[in-house]
């Protein structure tokens, strides 16, 4: 077994993936691979290639943190490091700890060694590495945990993955002994609190905690047969019973992902040991290099886990954000990370910003409009991504924003158009990247290709990988079709998902009799044999007049929107035409408010932007640039948006408007507004003209 990274290869543009002679079967297409390396396979597990890196790398940086100040009151403005060595020796001792306590019956009768599970419910901090690697060590099981979870969803999990341990932070103890109080967490029997804030690393090795913190808990845990631990406890038991590690096989379960449906409860995807061996050796065919990341979307999300585990086997280190996304760029200005992974709804604002101001009157807008203008012909022509006069003089207050040496963006987790992506990457002067994949295979399946100047697609599979599409024929999607063959995306690898945790039903719609994975999205394979996603399989709405509408794919066109921070585009099959609900972006919509309104809204007045999404010319005005985004991406008539109420209460995890991956919950939202959309149907259409006017 190897756990050496691969050789490096080229990629050819003009044709991505191969099709695999012979291969085509009836209402499928024909298998595609990767054309840099068809053929790639591992038996190594992640395990095996993070032993590595910490062979290669023991005394280098791994994981960082700003020290909390208890006399300031703040985060120190800078981040501490623990090296590999470190990570190792602390994740050996609290996997003893854990083991130790498992031997003295504290976690359950007849309880072994392995394959139980320990949860983690915090924010984004280096104890989620810790105790993720010695679960891993241990061959134990680890389930993350949203940090923006409710009562209930925390219960179900803790009790659908048989969870033994909770580590979490004061904030979250109380929802776990109440429901134990009420016995509905019958497996939990410990509970590790973590500080609120992580200290320095001198306070660290001082072990050092308030006696009067866990005095409560430990007091209201008698009452529930639990037991309360602090981290230092857990490490110095540890660490007087060490025991060997116990490395998983390539097949046992390291952790459960938690799918954040929109409806029901969540499915628990089996992530092995092997799938995260495969990925992290298959990542560095793309990108190598010790790189900083920045580490701020949910560990609970397996994109997050996915950039993590890459960057450290490629001997790179992880930052890890305060908790607070609204300092994350005080954060970044610190650590000054060289690669960003991100997700549409952060890269649509900032292209958003970008768009508002080369839009704005004055001398500057004109610059940047020349400047975006000569970047974007020049990356269009040859992919250059700098330019000696415009980068110091216009872009550099951009790059600025993210650290100022960040080298490479990846996008996950949905959709993102072209255009924006392209905007990014001359603004920054670096490469940015789509991405694509599911829970079901470690968010893992595509990317595009280094060098691809031409926008528009997800790329190609990962060496190794399998993808068909299979025809959907109610929808019109075939493989027949042309200039393009269309289908559902089914695929293929070492990183497929076995199924899901408990649910043969839901495994076997997942997944085909030949271990193929149904993805659930359309695409088409294009002119350079690369994916295009076009469209979701469960996202057509049909209108009353037989219209079918793809919400998902208008969604994410009308993103463009300058004036917009969030939208829900609404129809059904009652009626003829859609609308919006849409939360305005302050910054852009108090301009346009003042300037229709003729008195001076601010973005931070509130009130004043509220009773403005009142007014009939302000909403008139904001459905304009809908309409615009409509003509610009010659949309059919029944696409517009013809109706909008806007609001300045946004959609959050918090009110129950989004999943804690940031996705409408599109169900509680249109029953939120519910009255209100009535209303906007109540007005009728707004009489639009899919033809620009006339001059």
């Amino acid at each position: 077994m190897s756990t050496d990274l691969p050789a490096e290869v080229s990629f050819p543009l003009d044709k991505q993936m191969l099709p695999v002679p012979g291969s085509k079967q009836p209402g499928f297409s024909p298998i595609y691979k990767s054309a840099a390396q068809p053929e790639w396979e591992t038996t190594c597990t992640v395990y095996d290639t993070l032993l590595r890196a910490k062979e290669e790398n023991l005394e280098e940086q791994v994981a960082g943190w700003r020290p909390w100040n208890p006399v300031t009151n703040n985060f120190e403005p800078y981040f501490e490091w623990y090296t590999h060595q470190e990570i190792e020796e602390e994740r050996t001792a609290i996997g003893s700890g854990l083991g130790a306590l498992a031997k003295q019956g504290l976690l359950g009768n007849h309880l072994g060694e392995t394959e139980w599970t320990v949860a983690i419910w915090t924010l984004n901090r280096p104890e989620f590495m810790i105790i993720d690697y010695a679960n891993l060590a241990y061959s134990r099981r680890t389930v993350s945990l949203y940090e923006t979870y409710d009562a209930a969803s925390a219960q179900y999990i803790f009790n659908h993955a048989e969870t033994r341990v909770l580590f979490t932070t004061p904030n979250h103890v109380g929802v776990a002994l109440a429901a134990a109080q009420q016995g509905k967490l019958p497996l939990l029997k410990a509970i590790v609190i973590l500080d609120a804030f992580r200290p320095s690393k001198q306070s660290l090795k001082a072990g050092f905690v308030d006696p009067q913190r866990d005095v409560l808990a430990k007091e209201w845990a008698k009452t529930c047969d639990i037991q309360i631990f602090n981290w230092f406890q857990i490490l110095d038991l540890g660490r007087k019973n060490l025991a060997a590690h116990i490395p998983p096989k390539y097949d046992s379960i390291h952790s459960f992902c938690y799918t954040s449906g929109t409806t029901g409860n969540p499915k628990a995807a089996i992530i092995t040991a092997g799938m995260g061996g495969y990925v992290t050796t298959t990542m560095a065919f793309h990108k190598r290099g010790k790189f900083t990341v920045i580490s701020y979307l949910p560990t609970a999300h397996i994109y997050a886990r996915l950039c993590e585990i890459v960057v450290v086997r490629t001997g790179g280190r992880v930052g890890y954000f305060n908790g607070d996304t609204t300092r994350l760029l005080e954060d970044m200005s610190i650590l000054k990370p060289d690669m960003f992974p991100s997700v549409p709804r952060v890269l649509n604002r900032i292209a958003a910003l970008v768009q508002a101001q080369a839009a704005a009157p004055g001398l500057k807008a004109a610059l940047l409009r020349k400047a975006l203008a000569t970047k974007i012909a020049n990356h269009d022509r040859d992919g250059s991504l700098t330019h000696p006069l415009y980068d110091p003089l216009v872009f550099s207050k951009v790059k600025a924003l993210l650290g100022g040496k960040v080298q490479y963006i990846t996008s996950g987790s949905a959709p993102i158009r072209g255009d924006v992506l392209k905007l990014l990457r001359v603004c920054l002067s670096c490469d940015v990247r789509e991405g694509y994949g599911q829970t079901e295979n470690y968010g893992f399946c595509t990317v595009m290709y280094p060098n691809d100047i031409s926008m528009g697609s997800v790329g190609a599979v990962y060496p190794g990988m399998q993808l068909k599409l299979a025809d959907v024929p109610e929808l019109g999607y075939t493989c027949e079709d042309k200039p393009f063959p269309r289908g559902e995306v089914l695929v293929k690898s070492q990183c497929t998902f076995p199924g899901y945790y408990k649910d043969q039903d839901k495994t076997k719609e997942a997944l085909t009799d030949d271990g193929f994975l149904r993805t659930g999205d359309i695409a088409a394979i294009d002119e350079f044999n690369r994916v295009k996603i076009i469209d979701r399989v469960k996202s057509l709405l049909k209108l009353s007049q037989g219209e079918y509408v793809a919400i998902d794919n208008l969604s994410e066109f009308y993103g463009q929107n300058p004036l917009a921070a969030q939208l829900l585009v609404h129809g059904d099959s009652f009626r003829d035409y859609l609308i919006g609900i849409s939360v305005p972006e302050p910054t852009t919509f108090a301009p346009l408010a003042s300037k229709i309104l003729g008195s001076t809204i601010t973005p931070d007045n509130l009130d004043a932007m509220q009773n403005a999404c009142r007014d009939p010319k302000v909403i008139a005005a904001y459905l304009d640039q809908y309409t615009k985004i409509a003509r610009q991406n010659k949309m059919k008539g029944f696409e517009y948006i013809k109706g909008l109420y806007l609001t300045m209460q946004p959609f959050s995890v918090e009110n129950g408007l989004l999943t804690p991956t940031f996705k409408v919950k599109r169900h509680e939202a249109v029953e939120r507004f519910k009255e209100q959309i009535q209303q906007v149907y109540a007005q009728g259409p707004a009489q639009i003209s899919s033809r620009p006017p006339k001059l």
